[in-house]
């Protein structure tokens, strides 16, 4: 440790390297000499200044960023916006809200809007960011938050990551009074920890909570300070297309699994001690406000075709208890509340104005209102995209970016998700000054600015925003960190079905032997996850070596080709293990994923717009007995001449995809290899794992009768299915979602909107696959988990008295 003395740390720094002789910060002493100072500071391995005072607040900057240290009262402060002065908001004996106003107070609303943007970073190198132009810049001109798409879920590659963020947090420790960056991340499985659906289907609150600590430990370690999720969106349709990244459809259960999870996340925690917001802490950005879970057909409200969720049950309410009643009504966390949320795509739908303007959330009065009612108070970030012409704009369309800007901003928006235009910032400010004068509106963004102070502040950035690379060594995807990843997967997994295969290992037998045949799945093109045609091994054979003798099929060369003329492969191209091997097997083994054919919108050469079904089977699906009118749709203007003068014709464009057919799953291949399997078991078991990557739901009739065994699991790993599998863990998990007997049944729920109201699939042994039900080698489940989530669903907030709009 260095005793603070200025010509002594000096020498000591010239001793270390001339590099960081020639940056090194010297302290202002506002106290004089006589002064004893009750600070120490050293050089960290990783080039930053750690500053410890004595009872008080832990300091990092970095020699490089011009920022020097305060000494008042004995004490070091860091002087971030560099005057020579302790600012009120640089002094970390006062509450975070008094800091965060005191700093709101010293900008104008022209310095103010390129901060209520979330548009960086450009590139995530470990090299200078002044090398990147676009994080320079943005950086430089006042942005400070972005996402990171470079985060290993599984890898040391986090180390990288620490280095980057450093250098993100020492060129904003140099501008822009010294504010540091949030950077976020979309949830993505940390050392392989259970997420969404996968931890939900623990329906275990106390697991919630403990993976809610590791995830903040682990990103915080690396730099990570904001999380874009969790998605707390109610699946009340089984065909919701981002299903997967939900907690499923009981609005109780995402209730207490939002609250555990966020209360982990955001508090610092010593050990069973909740410290509150601190240096371990997340904040999380709930999403997506509010209603998007009801989409009508279950469709992508990224895209136009799926703008509109629906209500035709009057349950718009129910989608707003995993906020209001779990993430902004935190028991575990004396953090209180959930710190941000995320708004929606999505218009909320209704034909008498009770939802309020038919616009997406990012502009919707109503849902503003709704939280400002609630009390509810902290950051609001838009979603992705939702600025420009051909983006997102739902009900937007006739206006300007700058517009739409200041219309939200005005509304209550304090981030620009995923956009950084500071020039169209600069444009709404001026709209927003014109509109409501120069002080209200300089008030306004003052208040916007706070909003995002606080969150800052509350993680503790404003006194040390760098991240230690031992710390991430020691934290992230270690061998204990894995481990724990692991567990909570395996305990995730929900058996469905089983003869008494699956049971306790038993000791000293020797390992069984298991068939596990390749899967042929089709190209997948367009959108996010776009992959060409593949000829894979169902599970890592090298993983299940661990715990079975295996035989395999192989594959040849891609006998097909693409629609550019390039080699792809396709079914016939793998070669089948010889009968004789698959006949010694003990066990088939066919993972497979579930089946989900996302509704669509065809167009011909005239623009007749064709709507095609949802689909959660394996099969092509004709909708027979789909609606007539669907509920929702675009305003549709026609004119025609009668004669005598032009008339003019409003009507709603009908979405129904009744009597239309969706194709075959582009993983139907998967049904054919166990359709295959179960012809030439002879007498082994043929065990079904079945990977729901899709809605979160699906019809088991096409599956469940081939199958002796079924395990689900909730985007888990092979090892996580084989440890259940091999005995070595007992089934745990439940289903947090109802899976319907056909699609037909689909059809007939009575709305898009309404949880648990589906007409469930009943298997061979008379077991009913519905939510809260699973099997551990007992049979089945009947603990207090399903006893307290089996109720009927809640469907009306507790938190405040919601009200429709008039």
């Amino acid at each position: 440790m260095i005793k603070k003395n200025k010509v002594l740390s000096l020498l000591l720094v010239l001793c270390m390297t001339l590099s960081l002789a020639t940056g090194y910060a010297e302290t202002v002493n506002p106290d004089g000499a006589d002064v004893a100072a009750l600070w120490t500071e050293e050089l960290t391995a990783d080039g930053w200044m750690k500053v410890t005072n004595q009872d008080g607040a832990t300091l990092g900057y970095s020699p490089n960023s011009g920022v020097q240290l305060i000494q008042v009262d004995g004490y070091a402060f860091k002087d971030l916006n560099q005057n020579g002065v302790l600012d009120a908001y640089e002094d970390w004996r006062l509450d975070y809200e008094t800091r965060a106003r005191a700093l709101a107070s010293l900008m104008s609303g022209e310095e103010i809007a390129p901060y209520l943007t979330h548009g960086g970073w450009g590139t995530f190198s470990t090299k200078e960011i002044a090398e990147d132009n676009k994080a320079y810049e943005y950086i430089t001109i006042g942005g400070r938050g972005g996402v990171t798409r470079n985060s290993g879920s599984t890898t040391q590659d986090n180390v990288d990551h620490a280095i980057w963020a450093n250098l993100v947090q020492e060129l904003s420790e140099s501008c822009f009074y010294g504010i540091p960056s949030l950077i976020s991340i979309d949830p993505n499985g940390q050392s392989g920890m259970v997420e969404t659906l996968s931890l939900a289907s623990t329906m275990d609150p106390a697991v919630a909570l403990e993976v809610g600590k590791a995830y903040s430990e682990q990103y915080r370690a690396m730099g990570i300070n904001m999380m874009l999720g969790p998605q707390v969106d109610l699946m009340t349709s089984p065909v919701m297309d981002r299903g997967n990244g939900t907690y499923g459809e009981d609005p109780a259960l995402t209730r207490d699994i939002a609250e555990a999870f966020v209360s982990g996340m955001q508090s610092s925690w010593d050990g069973d001690t909740d410290l509150g917001w601190g240096s371990d802490s997340v904040v999380t950005a709930m999403k997506h406000y509010a209603g998007a879970g009801a989409s009508e057909g279950g469709r992508d409200d990224h895209n136009e075709i799926g703008r509109y969720a629906v209500f035709p049950n009057n349950n718009y309410e129910a989608h707003l208890i995993p906020f209001h009643d779990g993430a902004f009504s935190l028991k575990n966390s004396s953090t209180g509340s959930a710190g941000s949320i995320m708004t929606n795509y999505s218009v909320a739908y209704s034909k008498d104005g009770s939802l309020g303007e038919l616009v997406a959330g990012a502009y919707s009065k109503f849902k503003f209102d709704t939280l400002k009612d609630a009390g509810w108070e902290g950051l609001v970030i838009s979603d992705w995209g939702v600025w420009e012409d051909g983006g997102k704009v739902w009900g937007m369309e006739e206006y300007t970016t700058p517009e739409r800007v200041a219309f939200s901003i005005m509304l209550g928006m304090d981030q620009t998700g995923g956009y950084g235009d500071m020039e169209v910032l600069d444009e709404a400010w001026l709209l927003i000054e014109e509109e409501l004068g120069t002080e209200d509106a300089t008030a306004l963004m003052q208040d916007r600015a706070y909003d995002n102070i606080l969150a800052t502040m509350r993680l503790n950035m404003f006194e040390n925003p760098y991240n230690s690379t031992e710390k991430v060594k020691a934290t992230n995807c270690t061998v204990e960190s894995l481990a724990y990843g692991l567990e909570t997967q395996a305990n995730s997994i929900v058996m469905l079905k089983n003869d008494g295969t699956v049971k306790a290992a038993a000791e000293g037998t020797d390992k069984l032997t298991v068939y596990i045949p390749y899967n042929f799945s089709a190209a997948v093109t367009g959108g996010w996850f776009s992959s060409p045609a593949s000829c894979d091994p169902a599970i890592d054979i090298e993983v299940a070596s661990k715990y079975f003798n295996v035989v395999t099929d192989s594959v040849g060369d891609p006998s097909g080709t693409d629609a550019d003329g390039k080699p792809e492969y396709v079914a016939e191209d793998i070669i089948r293990a010889a009968a004789e091997d698959i006949a010694t097997c003990d066990l088939i083994l066919v993972a497979m994923d579930a089946p989900h054919t996302k509704s669509a919108k065809e167009v011909d050469e005239e623009g007749n717009a064709t709507w095609l079904p949802p689909s959660i089977q394996y099969a092509e699906y004709t909708a027979t007995t789909a609606k007539e009118e669907s509920v929702a749709g675009n305003v549709v203007i026609e004119q025609f001449n009668d004669g005598y003068t032009v008339q003019t014709v409003e009507s709603i464009e009908n979405r129904s995809y009744k009597g239309n057919t969706a194709p075959k799953s582009g993983v139907y291949g998967h049904l054919e290899t166990l359709q295959l399997c179960a012809a030439a078991k002879g007498d082994a078991k043929v065990i079904v794992l079945m990977n729901q990557t899709g809605s979160g739901a699906m019809v088991w009739g096409e599956v469940e009768p081939l199958a002796d065994v079924i395990l689900n699991g909730y985007k888990v790993s092979d090892e996580a299915f084989l440890k259940v599998l091999s005995g070595e863990v007992e089934p745990n998990g439940l289903l947090v979602a109802q899976m319907p007997a056909s699609m037909e049944a689909v059809e007939a729920q009575t709305g898009d909107d309404t949880p648990r109201d589906v007409e469930c699939y009943v298997d061979a042994a008379g077991n009913t696959y519905d939510f809260a039900y699973g099997l551990n080698w007992s049979g089945v489940i009947n603990d207090s988990r399903v006893e307290t989530y089996s109720q009927a669903p809640v469907t009306e907030v507790t938190t405040f008295d919601f009200q429709y709009a008039k």
